[in-house]
């Protein structure tokens, strides 16, 4: 990842957030740099909510967060609501 890039330091360096089940309003554990994860007690899936980001539009994108990591960001942008 470029140093000077704060845009992507959420995939390179992810963190836990906690975001509530809109079903069973239990805490569910997603990382930065992913959109969605199960509830562990319902198991439905829980989407958290992202803005656009910058590899959505960087020439640079590959080049910063990797191959994998942003191909799997573009997968998760397709089956974000």
């Amino acid at each position: 990842m470029n140093a000077s890039c704060p845009g992507a330091s959420r995939f390179k360096d992810a963190v836990p957030e906690m975001i509530r089940c809109p079903h069973c309003d239990t805490e569910v554990e997603i990382w930065s740099d992913e959109f969605r994860a199960r509830c562990q007690n319902c198991r439905a899936w829980v989407f958290r909510e992202m803005g656009a980001s910058c590899l959505d539009w960087c020439a640079q994108a590959e080049r910063c967060v990797g191959s994998a990591a942003l191909a799997a960001y573009r997968q998760g942008r397709k089956g974000t609501p």
